[in-house]
């Protein structure tokens, strides 16, 4: 049988805590589940503004790795997401970097 933990009134006191007592529970999945779900709703938002073409998907690529990836800093800075994400949005923006490049 599984045990979970039961929050106390110290889990709730602020977003800080309370986001942090998530994370806990989620074994620190939450938040790079959370990325993943930005960088999609970014990707398919900038894509379809910009007119759904191959340099449309290389722009919209870069938007949504780098804009994950300032967000995977902000996280890590707070203690919330593991460095090993962080790099990985770093890596998308490189790889949406080069993309760019060699569409134009």
């Amino acid at each position: 049988m599984t045990w979970y933990e039961m929050p106390n009134a110290t889990d709730s006191q602020g977003l800080y805590e309370f986001f942090g007592y998530v994370n806990k529970l989620s074994n620190s999945l939450f938040f790079p589940v959370m990325l993943v779900v930005v960088w999609f709703i970014s990707f398919v938002g900038t894509f379809n503004v910009l007119g759904r073409d191959r340099p449309a998907g290389a722009r919209a690529f870069t938007f949504a790795s780098f804009l994950i990836s300032v967000l995977s800093i902000m996280l890590a800075i707070m203690g919330f997401l593991a460095p090993k994400f962080m790099y990985l949005s770093f890596i998308l923006v490189a790889i949406g970097v080069l993309w760019l490049k060699a569409e134009s």
